[in-house]
């Protein structure tokens, strides 16, 4: 294996803890921590954009939370789920079993597939149920209705006392347009953004990103030899913002050096690599587009804009921030 893919395995393998990462990998797992403490459950939903990081939040969260046995008997306190596209309530309970391990008849009628996953989870022992996908649920063309999807998950909630975590695009926000119970039940939306340009504090979380990816490079023997304003602002009219998508492209980036002894990586590298990375900001300013490097930087209109982009095609609001010395 040359360094070049070996770097790229790291980059794979690198997981940031860039400060929105952190932010809502605490809160969740605060929420965790006080279902098992017994307080009472919540229903938790963490909508966002593609590429913004909740996989990677999922991840992590399993991995803290792993099953165990106690005196050899199996726990899975904390399940992660995926739901399958064009879902139906028949096949969210099978999801949950088959998140368990355990295989199906699929002869079952809905209602002893949903009392089969009741009893599995209790004897499991779990109190959390982490559904990923959930916004497959109200997919263009679903199979199931909005408001009968919210009602199996408030039923799920309320029959095991237990807290549900649910991850998905922007669109997972008509779950609960679609049922007020749900609301109700349901703690605020902790919206998970890519970071935003106009924001001097999160511009800033952003290029540590770029930061430390560089820093990997240079480890490995290949320094980017790119000015460190001029790399992070074009990595931002391609990502938007998104630290996954900037995983990406730092990952297409060490595969252009894949047979290449360690060297300087040049702009036209970045430029190499964008062939295998598909462009997140906005069309009409796209990354490393120009021939060399522009003193001037890039002007902060287009960072906006890119960002503004990567919201508005995810069915995303764009925040409205508050002016300087506005108390309202």
């Amino acid at each position: 294996m040359t360094p070049a893919q070996q770097l790229r395995l790291d980059i794979e393998a690198c997981e940031l803890p860039h400060p929105m990462f952190v932010e809502h990998l605490s809160a969740l797992k605060r929420r965790i921590e006080d279902t098992f403490a017994g307080f009472a459950p919540k229903i938790v939903r963490v909508p966002g954009p593609s590429r913004v990081g909740k996989s990677s939040l999922i991840a992590k969260l399993s991995r803290d939370y792993a099953e165990t046995r106690v005196d050899g008997r199996r726990q899975v306190r904390v399940l992660v789920v995926e739901v399958p596209p064009s879902a139906t309530t028949k096949l969210l309970p099978k999801s949950v079993l088959r998140a368990l391990g355990i295989r199906v008849s699929g002869s079952m009628t809905a209602g002893t597939m949903f009392d089969q996953m009741v009893e599995q989870l209790r004897l499991a022992g779990t109190r959390v149920v982490i559904f990923d996908e959930t916004s497959h649920l109200v997919d263009e063309g679903s199979r199931v209705l909005p408001r009968a999807a919210s009602d199996w998950l408030k039923t799920l909630m309320d029959t095991l006392g237990i807290t549900l975590i649910l991850f998905g695009i922007p669109r997972l926000e008509r779950l609960f347009a679609a049922n007020e119970q749900l609301r109700n039940r349901a703690c605020p939306a902790r919206n998970f953004l890519p970071y935003d340009a106009s924001n001097a504090e999160q511009m800033a979380a952003y290029h540590a990103c770029v930061t430390n990816y560089a820093r990997m490079f240079a480890m490995a023997g290949y320094p980017i030899d790119v000015p460190a304003r001029v790399l992070t602002q074009q990595c931002y009219l391609l990502t938007g913002g998104l630290i996954g998508k900037l995983s990406d492209f730092m990952r297409e980036l060490a595969g252009v050096l894949r047979n290449e002894a360690p060297r300087a990586v040049t702009y036209a590298d970045c430029q190499k690599a964008l062939e295998d990375v598909s462009h997140a900001g906005s069309p009409h300013r796209l990354a490393f587009e120009d021939s060399g490097i522009d003193d001037a930087g890039v002007e902060p209109a287009a960072l906006k804009q890119a960002y503004v982009h990567v919201l508005t095609s995810n069915a995303a609001s764009v925040p409205v921030r508050k002016k300087s010395g506005d108390k309202r």
